[in-house]
């Protein structure tokens, strides 16, 4: 069986379109995963099967208040990674 959550691609789509907007102390890869993995166990899984269920889901999210129902999550989620990053804050080249 192959199922996804199609909610899985509508927040990497909103983080990718945002990422640089959001305050945030440190935005490695870490850091990004992070609000990532926060903001998915905040929105209500969507689960498809297929291209057909994906496309069912992306229009059914591509109202306003969906859009910002996504993007609400990500800020709290920014939020709590700003506060209480996953890993040190030291400057390492790794994450600049």
């Amino acid at each position: 069986m192959n199922v996804k959550n199609a909610m899985e691609i509508l927040v990497e789509e909103a983080l990718k379109n945002y990422w640089g907007q959001l305050q945030l102390p440190c935005k490695c890869e870490i850091c990004k995963a992070d609000v990532f993995a926060i903001t998915l166990n905040n929105l209500p899984p969507r689960y498809v099967s297929n291209e057909d269920g994906y496309a069912f889901v992306k229009a059914q999210n591509f109202d306003d208040q969906s859009r910002v129902n996504i993007l609400n999550q990500i800020v709290k989620a920014t939020g709590i990674v700003a506060t209480r990053p996953s890993h040190d804050l030291k400057p390492s080249p790794t994450r600049e």
